[in-house]
C-alpha cells in the first residue's frame, strides 16, 4: 500500500519496493497537488499488485511501453525470420506465461539450438518436412554445457529435442494468432516427426532397502528429507522450501491423526536476469546472495502447477520425528543467537541458511555408496512412495494423486502399470504351478496324494481291481452309509 504525505506546498507518495539484492527500500514520488498524488497512489497500487514489489514507472512511460507492444503486433513483416519472431514471442508471450526458471530454460534452448541453426529461416517458409529434418539433425549436435559445468560429450538427446519442438510449436501457434502466418494455414510443427524417445524405467529401491537406509543414516537433515519424500510424496524443492508455519504438528493434531504439511512453495535457484525481466513474478522471497556478482539467486517461489498446492497428512511417527527435529533446531538457534539466519525453514543449514537440492542429493548419494546400496537418485523416493501408496490403497489413483500433486493422473497410472506388471508376473508363476504342472499327467492315472498311508494305498489298488459291476455296487453302499 502507498501513502500520501504533505510536505509544505507539495505532496509525496511513499511506497516500498525490493531492490536487486532483495532488500526492502522506500521510494518517495513528489507531486504538486493532492489530486495528482491520489492518482499516482492509485497507479502505484495497481502496478505493484500486477507486477510485484518493484519500482513503479511514471504513467507516461508505462503507456509508452504498452503502445510499443501494440505496434510490434500491428506491424507484421511478411519476411520476418524465425529469430526475429522468437524475440517478439519471448518478450510478449514468455514474460506473461513463463516462470523465471522456465523462462531461462526456454531462452537457453532458443539461443543454443534454434537461433544458431534455423534462426535465419523465413517464418512463412517453414514446413513440416524441414522441421522434421531439423529435429533429426539435432541428434548429431553436441550438447551445450550448462554454466560452470563441464561438457558431457553427448549429443542432444531425444527428450531435449521434444522440449525444443514444444517451444517452436507454441511460437508458431502464436504467429498464426498474431497473423504473422496465414491464419488459414496449419501449424507446420503440429505434424512434424520427432526422434523416438527411448523409455527408461527409473531405478527405485525396494521398501526393504529404504527401511534399512533410513535406519542407517546418521545425518538428521538427510533422514528427515527422506521421510518427507517417502511419507508425503514430496519433491526435493518442496521439502527444502517447507517452512514451519506450514507444518501442523501440535499435540492435539498428532493425537487426532490430523498432523499435516501444507505444500504451497518450493526452493529454487533462478537466473537473476530472467527474474528481473519477469518483474519477480511467482517469487515469494529472495535470499541474500553468498557471492558477489552472482548471476543466479536462491528463492522461494510458487509451485510449478496449481495442483502442486496441496495438503498431505503425516503418519504419526513422521510427525513425532518432526517435533524432535524442531526442538533440536530451536536449541541450535538459541545457542547461536544472532549468528543464526532465521528464515523459519524446516530444512536449514547449521547457520539457518537454505539447503539447496544439490546438497541433499550429494548426501543421499554418499549414503548409497558408503552402505553399498544401489545408487539411485533422491527423486526415486517419491517414485517409491507413489508405488507403495498405490499398493496400500489397492490402486486408488485419485487419492494418491492428491498426495503427489501431479497435474495429470496419467503420471500416477504410469507407476501403477509397473505395479500391475509385477502382480502379473506372480500370476504367471501361480498359473504354472496350479495348471501347467498337471497338464502332462496321465488322466487315467491321476497324481497320487503323497500323504496316503500304506493301508489307503492297498484299498485303492483293491478298488481298481474290481469289475465295473462290483465298483457300482461298492459306490451305492458307500453312498448309503
Amino acid at each position: 500500500m502507498a501513502s500520501i504525505k504533505q510536505r509544505k506546498s507539495s505532496f509525496s507518495v511513499i511506497y516500498w519496493y525490493l531492490d536487486s539484492a532483495g532488500e526492502r527500500k522506500q521510494k518517495w514520488d513528489t507531486l504538486e497537488t493532492r489530486k495528482e498524488a491520489k492518482q499516482r497512489k492509485a497507479f502505484i497500487e495497481y502496478y505493484q499488485e500486477k507486477f510485484g514489489y518493484v519500482i513503479v514507472p511514471l504513467e507516461e512511460q508505462f503507456a509508452h511501453q504498452i503502445e510499443n507492444s501494440k505496434k510490434e503486433l500491428d506491424v507484421v513483416d511478411k519476411d520476418i525470420t524465425l529469430r526475429d519472431f522468437l524475440e517478439i514471442f519471448v518478450n510478449l508471450y514468455g514474460t506473461s506465461k513463463w516462470s523465471p526458471s522456465t523462462f531461462s530454460s526456454k531462452v537457453g534452448s532458443i539461443e543454443n539450438y534454434i537461433n544458431p541453426i534455423i534462426g535465419d529461416w523465413k517464418l512463412n517458409e517453414i514446413t513440416t518436412k524441414s522441421l522434421s529434418k531439423y529435429y533429426n539433425d539435432l541428434l548429431s549436435v553436441p550438447e551445450v554445457p550448462r554454466a560452470n559445468r563441464k561438457a558431457t560429450g553427448r549429443c542432444v538427446q531425444p527428450a531435449n529435442i521434444k522440449k525444443i519442438h514444444d517451444i517452436i510449436r507454441c511460437a508458431l501457434n502464436q504467429a498464426i494468432r498474431w497473423e504473422y502466418i496465414d491464419t488459414n494455414k496449419r501449424n507446420p510443427a503440429s505434424l512434424a516427426t520427432l526422434p523416438k524417445i527411448p523409455k527408461t524405467r527409473r531405478k527405485v529401491w525396494s521398501v526393504q532397502t529404504f527401511r534399512e537406509a533410513v535406519k542407517a543414516t546418521e545425518d538428521d537433515l538427510l533422514s528427515i528429507c527422506m521421510h518427507l519424500a517417502f511419507s508425503c510424496s514430496m519433491r526435493i524443492g518442496e521439502i527444502t522450501g517447507l517452512t514451519w508455519e506450514d507444518v501442523i504438528i501440535d499435540e492435539e493434531s498428532i493425537a487426532t491423526n490430523n498432523a499435516k504439511v501444507i505444500i504451497n512453495k518450493e526452493l529454487s535457484r533462478v537466473n537473476a536476469e530472467a527474474m528481473q525481466k519477469l518483474k519477480e513474478k511467482d517469487i515469494l522471497k529472495i535470499f541474500p546472495t553468498q557471492k558477489p556478482h552472482c548471476t543466479t539467486r536462491l528463492v522461494l517461489k510458487t509451485p510449478k502447477t496449481e495442483t502442486s498446492n496441496r495438503v498431505v497428512w503425516l503418519p504419526k511417527t513422521v510427525a513425532e520425528l518432526l517435533v524432535q527435529y524442531k526442538k533440536d533446531q530451536q536449541e541450535l538457534k538459541e545457542f547461536l543467537g544472532s549468528a543464526y539466519n532465521d528464515y523459519n525453514l524446516v530444512i536449514a543449514l547449521d547457520n539457518g541458511n537454505p539447503v539447496e537440492s544439490r546438497i541433499v542429493r550429494d548426501r543421499f548419494q554418499k549414503l548409497c555408496e558408503e552402505n553399498d546400496y544401489e545408487v539411485v537418485v533422491f527423486h526415486s523416493l517419491r517414485h517409491l512412495s507413489t508405488g507403495y501408496k498405490l499398493k496400500m490403497t489397492n490402486g486408488d489413483v485419485k487419492s494418491v494423486q492428491g498426495d503427489t500433486g501431479h497435474a495429470e493422473a496419467e503420471m500416477v497410472t504410469d507407476v501403477y502399470s509397473e505395479i500391475i506388471d509385477e502382480d502379473r508376473r506372480f500370476n504367471a508363476q501361480k498359473m504354472d504351478k496350479e495348471f501347467y504342472s498337471t497338464l502332462n499327467d496321465d488322466t487315467d492315472n491321476p497324481k497320487q496324494d503323497t500323504d496316503l498311508t500304506d493301508s489307503d494305498m492297498a484299498l485303492l489298488e483293491l478298488i481298481k481291481s474290481l469289475s465295473p459291476e462290483m465298483k457300482e455296487q461298492f459306490l451305492k453302499q458307500a453312498l448309503q452309509r
